[in-house]
């Protein structure tokens, strides 16, 4: 993996949860992080990371359960994936909608897997590597972490066997 990329990666040295699980044949590793606070987020925004990594260790792509992908398809599991970290977090944290307009919780992704980084990539090169990073200042209840974690980690699994579903209605695993 590219240097710079893996230097960039968070700290999951230590992940409130790792868990291993099957989809379509791969086994996957998925890790969650601790809330953590980070000083230029500010002091009413937690982080949580998560990621999911291959056999190998390098964060998954979509182009690694569905090598053919289109790139309509690959922008759709990727949209998923997203409105169920959402989900997740607004569900926990008992998120309003904030008075700007603006996302809470905010999403953040390591952009593409280095292998696969080139100018015409698509989502489904993009590395499940994310950060979720949600206004507290905005939430209704302070969160249970064990709760937030578990709910992060069934949202990651709902989303990639969706990914799975999707690959398979195309024809593309079987």
């Amino acid at each position: 993996m590219d240097d710079v990329f893996h230097s960039s990666l968070p700290d999951m040295s230590h992940p409130a949860l790792t868990e291993r699980l099957d989809a379509d044949g791969q086994s996957i590793t998925i890790q969650i992080s601790n809330i953590r606070q980070f000083e230029d987020y500010g002091p009413h925004v937690d982080v949580i990371h998560l990621w999911a990594l291959r056999a190998d260790g390098q964060p998954i792509v979509l182009r690694d359960i569905w090598p053919g992908a289109p790139g309509e398809a690959a922008f759709h599991c990727w949209s998923f994936l997203c409105e169920q970290l959402s989900a997740a977090a607004t569900l926990v944290y008992g998120l309003r909608p904030r008075d700007d307009g603006g996302p809470n919780p905010r999403l953040g992704c390591w952009g593409p897997r280095p292998d696969l980084a080139r100018p015409d990539a698509d989502d489904s090169a993009t590395a499940v590597v994310i950060g979720v990073a949600v206004d507290t200042s905005d939430a209704l209840r302070e969160p249970n972490e064990g709760l937030l974690v578990v709910t992060l980690r069934s949202a990651l699994v709902v989303a990639l066997r969706h990914w799975v579903q999707t690959a398979r209605a195309w024809g593309a695993v079987s």
